[in-house]
């Protein structure tokens, strides 16, 4: 692996700040995670995906990595095995995978898997809602238009996460 230059990477991230008298610096969890994505780079995070996907022994690795880091990437390569993929599993796979990594820059793509044939990629379609809601992620006001689509869902158990996720922030 080579050097990290650690200047370089804070000043890229926006995080240095020259003063008349020097340097001031911030950091924090969000900048380092912005910080490691970097450093593992956007092809390996895809690559993760694709592994996670592929249920090869050290998937679950992959997957918790992701988690923690919750890259665009993965995001984006999650959606793009759900539209190009003609295996059903992978799909199904895939759209799991996206509840754990997903931010609210997925909610517009979340009707999309609730429409879809895969009744995987319907049931993580509204996990992922789970997730956002769950964790602080989005508020309950902000997924009101798709836990609409769920509860009137032909699926059952699509259906029944949605009213789970409007009890439990009842709750």
């Amino acid at each position: 692996m080579p050097p990290i230059y650690w200047y370089d990477l804070a000043k890229g991230l926006g995080t240095i700040t020259e003063t008349a008298t020097g340097w001031s610096e911030s950091g924090g969890t969000r900048i380092a995670t912005q910080a490691l994505t970097q450093i593992v780079g956007d092809e390996a995070l895809r690559d993760a995906v694709d592994y996670y996907v592929s249920r090869q022994p050290g998937s679950e690795m992959a997957k918790s990595i992701l988690q923690l880091l919750k890259p665009v990437s993965a995001m984006d390569r999650c959606h793009e095995i759900f539209l190009a993929s003609e295996d059903d599993d992978d799909v199904s796979f895939a759209i799991n995978l996206l509840q754990y990594v997903a931010d609210a820059r997925v909610l517009d793509r979340v009707p999309f898997y609730l429409a879809s044939d895969n009744d995987g990629a319907q049931y993580w379609g509204i996990g992922i809602i789970d997730q956002l809601v769950s964790f602080g992620g989005v508020g309950l006001e902000e997924v009101i238009p798709v836990l609409r689509l769920a509860l009137e869902h032909p699926n059952e158990k699509v259906r029944e996460r949605a009213q789970r996720i409007i009890d439990n922030a009842r709750d």
